[in-house]
């Protein structure tokens, strides 16, 4: 009895074998381009403000961990923001940004993931509406900026996906001392990529030699 165990056993372990060397043969890496579309805002001291629709785009790669875990690293130029009521005028506050998300991907169907990672960020400029934007407009926030992303995917095999993506700011962006205040981003994305795809890829195809 217990030798036909062992072997049942034996036999399951080299099944699970072959077939985790069989899927992990799939695994492939893509690289691709997203862009899309900013809702930006900004939260904590500063108050009464109001949101900007606004732009991103960027390079991105997707790294197979696993048959169902996947990382994505980004390169993109994303513009952000805010709106501000001064003195019954609007002034419309641009920060653009280059930033760095590096961001795990689960996967629970074939095509629908789950998404979360850090987003690290250098400050490319900053300028106002309301008036001629001097020098030190620019040096009045922080040049560095990190969040958290969480979201979700949708990707089909030709490499077209879609992404929705919110983006929590967990930097103070006020870099004048003599204010004491606080205050974070706040970025809504929606994006729309392809992924391209890869000799490998192409050689899962038996049709394609």
């Amino acid at each position: 009895m217990m030798k036909k165990f062992f072997l049942i056993v034996s036999a399951l372990m080299m099944i699970t074998s072959l077939t985790a060397q069989q899927e992990s043969e799939e695994l492939y890496t893509r690289a691709g381009f997203k862009f899309g579309l900013n809702y930006a805002n900004i939260t904590g001291d500063i108050k009464n403000t109001d949101a900007r629709v606004r732009m991103h785009l960027g390079a991105v790669i997707e790294f197979p961990v696993s048959q169902r875990f996947f990382v994505q690293a980004e390169v993109l130029y994303t513009a952000q923001g805010y709106k501000v009521d001064e003195n019954g005028e609007e002034n419309k506050i641009s920060l653009n940004y280059l930033t760095l998300p590096i961001i795990a991907k689960y996967y629970f169907t074939d095509k629908f993931s789950l998404e979360t990672g850090p987003q690290l960020a250098i400050l490319a400029n900053a300028t106002e509406s309301a008036e001629d934007t001097p020098d030190e407009f620019f040096d009045s926030f922080n040049s560095f900026d990190f969040s958290w992303g969480f979201g979700a995917g949708y990707k089909l095999e030709s490499g077209l996906f879609f992404q929705l993506r919110y983006n929590l700011g967990l930097t103070n962006i006020n870099d004048i001392d003599a204010l004491n205040i606080d205050f974070k981003h706040s970025v809504a994305q929606l994006s729309v990529g392809y992924l391209f795809k890869t000799k490998n890829n192409r050689r899962q195809d038996p049709n394609i030699e």
